[in-house]
């Protein structure tokens, strides 16, 4: 054999050997490349008249009843936000209330026929009309302001041994000539609303309640629960992101959002301790509360005569 024959028969060798390794061995970057399916989230299908969040909303002080007449406040470097036990409440940016609430309330209600991630469309005038607001210019503006605090406030939220951190919404499209948006829920969130750590409302009910941001932060927090026990006024305050200085009159405006919860028929009653440092909330039970009353009651029954039984 001639030596350029033997070079080019050795070289095609040498390269058919190494393209057998590469097939057999590929490169670790070519692997953690290849594409992950993306996880589907779809929100639970609460009735119609109904509004929800997770649990994690409801029971912590993300949404104050806060007076904002004066210059909203803002909360940098993870500000611990007031949480319920089990809840840990984490914000940076500009602080949210019970308004921007009833927005958010409205845009998970669009979602909820959706996969999350799915672009919701609504108009301006549309959504205003949902939520009971007038339609001038005015408050346009304001709707177009709440939903870039909704993206641009960073919430970092953990249920338990579950967290979701990010925007409540992941951004948006307007036409400036129709006014029609359409609007990105952040689909991370979604994760808090598993295993039924989520709570709905009476829409209905919330509207009645019109700009009493203690009673509407109130009712939210107490529709999270079947049967609430007593709270400590200073705890109720911290829920519903209430922070004045003079405890008597904080406690006096806890007293008349109870009032306005008893007027709309959302309690039955409410009753003060004899030393006026903790209130009782006599809740009217939604239908599906009722059930699960009973089923605690019939279960704790059981228990009892089983226990009986084995004296």
């Amino acid at each position: 054999m001639r030596e350029p024959e033997r070079i080019n028969t050795e070289l095609e060798r040498t390269l058919e050997s190494l393209g057998r390794a590469i097939k057999d061995n590929p490169p670790k970057e070519e692997i953690a490349a290849a594409p992950v399916p993306a996880k589907i989230f779809q929100l639970p299908l609460w009735p119609e008249n109904r509004r929800a969040a997770p649990n994690a909303i409801f029971r912590s002080a993300l949404f104050p009843a806060l007076n904002f007449k004066d210059q909203r406040p803002l909360f940098r470097e993870q500000q611990r936000i007031f949480s319920v036990g089990g809840l840990e409440v984490l914000f940076n940016g500009e602080r949210f209330d019970q308004s921007d609430l009833d927005v958010y309330l409205e845009l998970l209600d669009l979602a909820r026929q959706h996969p999350l991630g799915t672009d919701c469309a609504f108009t301006a005038h549309g959504m205003l009309k949902r939520l009971g607001r007038a339609t001038g210019n005015m408050n346009h503006k304001w709707l177009h302001k709440v939903l870039i605090r909704l993206r641009t406030s960073t919430i970092d939220i953990t249920d338990h041994k579950k967290r979701a951190f990010g925007g409540l919404i992941e951004g948006g499209f307007k036409d400036e000539l129709t006014r029609h948006y359409t609007i990105s829920i952040n689909p991370k969130f979604a994760a808090l609303f598993g295993f039924g750590m989520w709570a709905s409302i009476d829409r209905a009910q919330r509207r009645a309640l019109g700009r009493s941001a203690t009673a509407k932060a109130l009712h939210a927090y107490y529709s999270s629960h079947v049967t609430p026990g007593h709270h400590s006024f200073d705890t109720l305050a911290a829920i519903v992101g209430l922070n004045n200085s003079n405890k008597r009159d904080e406690r006096a405006r806890l007293v008349e959002a109870h009032d306005r919860l008893k007027e709309i028929g959302f309690l039955c009653d409410y009753s003060v301790s004899e030393n006026g440092d903790a209130i009782k909330a006599d809740m009217r039970p939604t239908p599906g509360q009722a059930h699960h009353i009973v089923k605690k009651i019939i279960k704790q029954r059981r228990k009892k005569r089983g226990s009986a039984g084995t004296v």
